[in-house]
């Protein structure tokens, strides 16, 4: 039979503390109700995974707060976005370069020679010139986007700062990134769940955190970097109460 551990004190639970009609736990440790959901998934104490950190994972405690930062790097991955980058952003720059051709013989005059623009036998007016311009619009943002997915799989990390009255999520290369917010006071709960994107059938899993307002990310991590973050901050969660 497999062991299962209480989420929030690590206590093992024998069967008595399981109710699988209700689909709960409850610890007899810490008197605490645990969804079955989150007991089964955690397969090992949190401080035997805390203390086991998969490559590219790094924990440091500072006066204040406790910092988290995990390594975005993959070499397969790496390789997916570039060739999705570099294919979508071929298709797309084709088209770039005739809008540009198109404004800037409207607009300056006559194309110079070393101009990388595919041949057209009549220049477009104006008006198509500045349509196409607003019509890529949003192919150049993917272009962009993707783009960045390169660069998050070669230079790209996940920091996550704890302190005692706030606590922030940033995944981006060096200064530039995304960053989501929340008070470590009010989680409720920290466990695995799955992307509202559908791909190939599949939702990818990520971590999200129940507070004052819910915080999803690390879709793209792999699975033993996301388990670590989660036994991490329950870790802290748990101390911190």
């Amino acid at each position: 039979m497999t062991d299962h551990f209480c989420p929030s004190c690590d206590a093992q639970l024998d069967s008595a503390s399981i109710n699988i009609a209700e689909g709960v736990a409850l610890c007899p440790g810490c008197g605490k109700l645990a969804r079955l959901s989150d007991v089964v998934e955690y397969e090992r104490p949190s401080d035997e995974v805390v203390n086991d950190p998969p490559p590219g994972c790094a924990l440091r405690n500072d006066i204040d707060e406790t910092i988290i930062r995990v390594s975005l790097r993959s070499f397969g991955g790496f390789l997916g976005a570039l060739f999705i980058c570099l294919f979508w952003n071929g298709i797309t720059g084709v088209f770039v370069l005739i809008a540009a051709a198109g404004l800037y013989t409207n607009l300056v005059g006559p194309i110079p020679a070393w101009f990388p623009a595919p041949p057209m036998d009549d220049p477009m007016g104006l008006g198509m010139s500045i349509f196409l311009c607003l019509f890529l619009t949003p192919f150049v943002t993917i272009g962009l986007i993707m783009f960045g997915a390169v660069l998050l799989t070669t230079m790209g990390s996940t920091v996550i700062r704890v302190g005692r009255d706030a606590a922030s999520v940033k995944t981006g290369v060096g200064p530039i990134g995304w960053t989501k917010r929340f008070d470590p006071r009010k989680v409720e709960r920290i466990s695995t769940g799955k992307s509202k994107i559908e791909t190939n059938g599949e939702h990818k899993k990520l971590i999200q955190i129940d507070a004052d307002r819910t915080v999803r990310f690390a879709s793209g991590m792999d699975e033993a970097k996301r388990d670590w973050i989660i036994a991490v901050l329950r870790r802290l969660l748990r101390d911190a109460r």
